[in-house]
Parts: structure tokens; sequence; C-alpha cells
């Protein structure tokens, strides 16, 4: 892949300014000239050459074997692996990371064009996406810090910074009776719920007596003042939720980081259902 193939997508000017500022994408994003000449190698072997010896590397056994090198270097750290992709940091550059589509399937690949998507559409919610190759093989985005402790101070004031008159709005509710809103995630359950009811409101999300089914009636008796204490982070997270068919109960530590802001966005777009 040559360097005027590689597809790039920016959402706001200062993205642009961001690369001016480097002396070079190469060095903004480690690895990426290394990455784009795995290209050159088949993504699948032929009979013939399944039965050579030594076996051609295919791209994707290639980018896995180069990646794990850089780890054994200590040049790179894997932040983690999911059922289809695993997640790079580089030394050279620890404000980026690399999401790599293991085996190149249909779903690693899929998910990291989901994760572009969500940025295009609701870059309030989700990590900036910088650059792809032509086939999702991997993304580099933004390193997002791992949201952690529903009962910590950190995360919670990340949920009250990030929905302010929503969170206020519930605080003062009767829902303090069924949720202890003094949790993180319990907040984000409630919000999740209610930004998932409002945009698909023939949809029942909860069974009588569970606590998503007192939210659900909570949100049904109070969708105009939940609308009017919305913010833009909030319908952002209800168009999405609706999009990708994410399920309330996936809103929480797990599937959730900060920006350099503090404010909450998405970084898994496992959650997202087919």
């Amino acid at each position: 892949m040559k360097v005027s193939n590689t597809v790039w997508h920016w959402r706001w000017q200062d993205h642009l300014q961001t690369l001016k500022e480097v002396k070079g994408e190469s060095e903004y994003f480690p690895y990426i000239e290394e990455l784009r000449e795995f290209d050159k190698l088949p993504r699948k072997l032929s009979d013939e050459e399944f039965d050579q010896d030594p076996r051609p590397l295919t791209k994707y056994t290639a980018m896995k074997r180069f990646l794990v090198d850089l780890v054994k270097k200590g040049k790179a750290v894997k932040l983690g692996d999911g059922a289809f992709r695993t997640v790079y940091r580089f030394k050279d550059n620890p404000d980026v990371v690399l999401k790599y589509a293991r085996g190149g399937y249909g779903s690693s690949l899929k998910m990291n064009k989901d994760d572009f998507q969500l940025f295009s559409r609701y870059p309030t919610i989700s990590p900036r996406v910088y650059a792809h190759d032509d086939e999702w093989a991997w993304v580099y985005m933004d390193y997002v810090e791992p949201a952690v402790e529903p009962f910590g101070d950190k995360y919670y004031n990340a949920v009250h910074d990030t929905f302010p008159k929503l969170t206020k709005y519930i605080l003062k509710s009767n829902l303090r009776r069924v949720i202890n809103t003094a949790s993180a995630d319990a907040l984000m359950f409630i919000i999740s719920i209610a930004a998932a009811k409002l945009a698909r409101q023939e949809r029942e999300l909860g069974s009588p007596g569970s606590k998503m089914y007192a939210i659900e009636n909570w949100v049904n008796d109070n969708g105009v003042e939940i609308i009017e204490n919305g913010d833009r982070a909030f319908f952002e997270l209800s168009k999405a939720m609706a999009e990708f068919n994410i399920a309330p109960d996936e809103m929480r530590e797990s599937n959730l980081g900060y920006d350099k802001d503090g404010k909450l966005i998405i970084i898994d777009s496992s959650i997202f259902n087919d």
C-alpha cells in the first residue's frame, strides 16, 4: 500500500493540525510503514503455497509475528485481547493505540470498521480514529484510559461531567430507592436505559420485578423531563445505541474510558450486536 492509498479520516480541523505539529506520520503512528508493507503478502495461501516448505507467511500471520516481536523487545505493550482483536500501545507514542484484527476474519474486521463509524457519527462519546488500512486489518486511534472502580471518584465524576444535567435530575428522582446511585456503573445503567428506551420506544427492555423494568417505567413517566435535561453526549449515546443495537447493561466500566478531558467514551465496539 502506498502512502497515498492509506485511508485517512479527520473529523475536525484541529486533527489536521495534529499532524502538522509532528515530523511525519510514521513518527506519529509508530510502525505504520512496516504495517503497510505486509499488504504485499497474500491474505490467504493457495494449495500450492500451503504445501511449500517453509510455508509462506500470510499478511495476518506476518503482522502478528511483527507485533509480538515488538512486545518482546519492549517497544510495544499489549493492552488486551478480545475475542477477535488485540490492542497495542507503543513506547514511541503512547497517545495512540493500534487495534489489530487477528486472522482477518469478518467479525474482527467489522469491529475495526465499527470503531471508525462510531467516531465519525458520534464523536462526543467515542475515541478519535486516525487511520486504517483498506480492509480494516488495523486502525490507529486515541489511547483511552479505561474506567475503573464504580465507587471511585474519577469514574463517578466522569459520569457527572459527561451528563451533567441528566445526572442531577436522576439524583433528585425516586430512583434512589431502587438503584444505588453512589455507583458510577449504576448511574450509567440508568442513563443507558433512558437512552435506549427513548430511541427504541416500542421495545420492552426489562422483565417485571427487575431493576431494568423499574428504570424503564421511570423513563416512560419522565420522558419529557429526561429529554429536557439531556446533553449532547446523551443524545449521541441514544442514537448510537439504536444504530448499533447496544444493550444497556454493556455501558459499564469494562467498556468505557476517559478522554483527555475526563469525559466518558465508549472504547470497545465488540459490544455492538450484528
